[in-house]
């Protein structure tokens, strides 16, 4: 379920459960523009998106007293890698990486002209990434002069 809507304007990005293995997720995700991820960032984050009473109030009815994950979804080149322990350890969140989703997800694409806008967002994702991988393997051919 996404966009859970919370008490006081407060939202849940993601809440999901893997229906082969049962296990829960609290997912959330951060774009972070122009400065880099910190250790007060994830105190703000964990405060306000995890642990706060409203959301976790919300999390209780849709996963009663069973234990789930929680999962920040940033992109890599603003996060000290350090913060994902400090993370883990203080909050027991999970820094996982948009570019590894969009990796893996591309990857495994095996259809053409979906009308799903996410899903075709993906597919041109991953013939631009197919383009640029058969243009880099190519040597360039420097011009005569």
């Amino acid at each position: 379920m996404t966009n859970i809507k919370c008490k006081s304007g407060r939202e849940i990005d993601l809440l999901a459960i893997n229906p082969l293995t049962g296990e829960k997720y609290h997912v959330e995700s951060k774009v972070w523009l122009g400065k880099k991820f910190r250790v007060k960032d994830i105190n703000s984050l964990a405060k306000e998106k995890f642990e706060h009473p409203i959301v976790k109030e919300k999390i209780q009815k849709f996963f009663r007293d069973s234990k789930y994950r929680k999962w920040l979804v940033i992109q890599s080149q603003k996060v000290d890698f350090q913060l994902d322990d400090f993370a883990r350890e203080k909050y027991g969140i999970e820094i996982q990486y948009i570019e590894v989703f969009l990796r893996m997800m591309t990857r495994k694409l095996s259809f053409k002209g979906s009308r799903d806008h996410v899903l075709r967002t993906l597919e041109i994702v991953k013939l631009k990434e197919d383009f640029d991988q058969t243009h880099q393997a190519r040597p360039v051919k420097q011009p005569r002069v």
